[in-house]
């Protein structure tokens, strides 16, 4: 089917990176991002052969960036030193900021504590260029403001082809930041199959690809998060398969457009899909995660008997607090986005721990409906404590094997 179709290209594609890389140039966004907080952003960096940096940042009072608050000047220097033991596949580079500029573009502005010379340009210590589609990845901005362990939005080569957001950002300066104009409110609709766009990055050295189905009608989802040891999920280490219900809330008051959602897992089955997971489950003792030392290559266990696997720091069941939001692709694709998780690796389990920005798109693949009856093998909160645990383990493994 399409989905499959969709995720088997992604697997099959072929990214080329340098490590270190030569960022020398012009990088900007090609949308409007958002950071926890909420923060809405846009970004405009360059980068001198001589490794001095220039970067803009501009700041907005809504998720569109039609309404500039102010605008940031950094200046300094970076330099890439080697491959990121944090993250397989980034660099880690060195930071220097020397400058930093602010300007208020309303009558009053609030700005947070982003300006702070010591990390303000933090994520610029880890990196990763994929030159195919001239995409700069950038170190994401924790919602703790830790060293990074995944990625933000990609930027774009401001001399990106079909990219009108590139250019409007490309050509802004300090004192005329980019307006985007405000979309058209897309209504969030859930119904239908999702899957990655691209091969994720998570905290704790986790990279994966999503596939969700949610059936509006009954209220209930299911899904599948298959895990990878390399940064272009080719060589898989475990899937964790899931179901449950959900809740649809409030509109968010944070994010507009966003929706505020209450999902619960209450079956999960775990396969382990290379020696080192399996060797992992094995070790555990006790009927804490299916049945003891019986873990098979390639061999899915359903762990609901056992309410959940406390060696992967997962109980059922569940409950977590989400935020979803739609969107669509220059193609005219729809996508869906859902909460970013927090940063220590912990889960949005209390309402007070909702996200307040987002995941890599997920986008559709099937309307769903009546003819799809059986459901897909899915995998829950895709970046719960249980996947940050194990991913921990499989590290050590990794690196003994």
């Amino acid at each position: 089917n399409r989905c499959h179709s969709r995720l088997k290209q992604l697997h099959g594609q072929q990214v080329t990176v340098h490590t270190p890389p030569n960022i020398t140039g012009h990088w900007v966004s090609n949308s409007c991002e958002v950071r926890p907080g909420p923060e809405f952003l846009t970004r405009s960096y360059r980068f001198f052969p001589d490794g001095s940096f220039q970067a803009l940042q501009f700041y907005y009072q809504d998720p569109d960036c039609s309404k500039p608050s102010y605008s940031l000047l950094i200046r300094g220097s970076v330099r890439p030193l080697r491959a990121s033991w944090l993250v397989r596949g980034g660099t880690a580079s060195e930071v220097h900021v020397s400058r930093v500029q602010l300007r208020c573009l309303q009558t009053a502005c609030d700005p947070p504590d982003t300006p702070a010379p010591d990390r303000s340009m933090q994520e610029l210590t880890l990196m990763r260029l994929e030159l195919r589609a001239e995409e700069l990845f950038l170190g994401d901005v924790h919602t703790e403001h830790a060293q990074p362990a995944g990625y933000q939005s990609p930027l774009r080569s401001a001399k990106a082809e079909r990219c009108g957001v590139c250019r409007i950002v490309s050509s802004a300066d300090l004192h005329h930041p980019p307006v985007l104009s405000a979309r058209p409110e897309r209504p969030v609709r859930l119904q239908g199959d999702w899957v990655s766009t691209r091969c994720e990055v998570r905290p704790g050295v986790l990279f994966l690809t999503r596939q969700l189905t949610f059936h509006e009608d009954s209220q209930t989802w299911t899904g599948q998060y298959e895990h990878f040891s390399d940064p272009v999920c080719r060589h898989p280490t475990f899937s964790i398969s899931a179901s449950g219900r959900y809740s649809r809330g409030a509109p968010s008051a944070a994010i507009g457009g966003a929706v505020q959602f209450t999902f619960t897992v209450t079956h999960m089955t775990v396969t382990p899909m290379d020696v080192a997971t399996t060797s992992l489950l094995n070790v555990f003792r006790g009927r804490e995660c299916g049945s003891e030392g019986s873990w098979q290559r390639g061999v899915p266990q359903d762990v609901t008997s056992t309410s959940g696997c406390a060696a992967l720091g997962v109980r059922l069941p569940h409950t977590e607090y989400e935020l979803f939001r739609a969107g669509q692709d220059p193609s005219g694709h729809s996508l869906l986005y859902n909460g970013q998780r927090p940063s220590d690796g912990s889960s949005p389990d209390r309402p007070e721990r909702r996200p307040t920005s987002f995941q890599p798109p997920l986008i559709r693949c099937s309307r769903g409906g009546r003819e799809r009856e059986q459901p897909f093998r899915l995998s829950a909160g895709g970046g719960s404590n249980a996947l940050h645990t194990l991913a921990a383990a499989l590290v050590l493994l990794h690196t003994l094997m």
